[in-house]
């Protein structure tokens, strides 16, 4: 019997950022924010998507290929702002 891995939206926003970091710079921010929306959309809460980004926030700092450290950086600041927005009240 083959195993058949489950891609959950955490795996599959982390895979497309990772795909992303060796992306040209002008096409790298529309594409992260279409990645960070799909994930968003795939949980009905706020806290839900709060943890979500969380999850990738740490799956980009502990990549192993993090070798652009400014685009880690910059992954990081983006989905920190998001997490905001759905913690503080509007």
């Amino acid at each position: 019997m083959a195993y058949h891995r489950v891609m959950t939206p955490v795996n599959r926003c982390l895979r497309k950022v990772h795909h992303l970091s060796a992306m040209a710079e002008d096409a790298l921010v529309d594409r992260l924010g279409l990645a960070l929306d799909e994930l968003e959309r795939a949980y009905r809460k706020p806290s839900e998507r709060v943890v979500a980004l969380e999850a990738v926030l740490h799956g980009v700092e502990r990549d192993p290929r993090r070798h652009v450290q400014t685009f880690a950086d910059f992954v990081c600041t983006l989905i920190e702002s998001r997490q905001s927005r759905w913690v503080t009240p509007a």
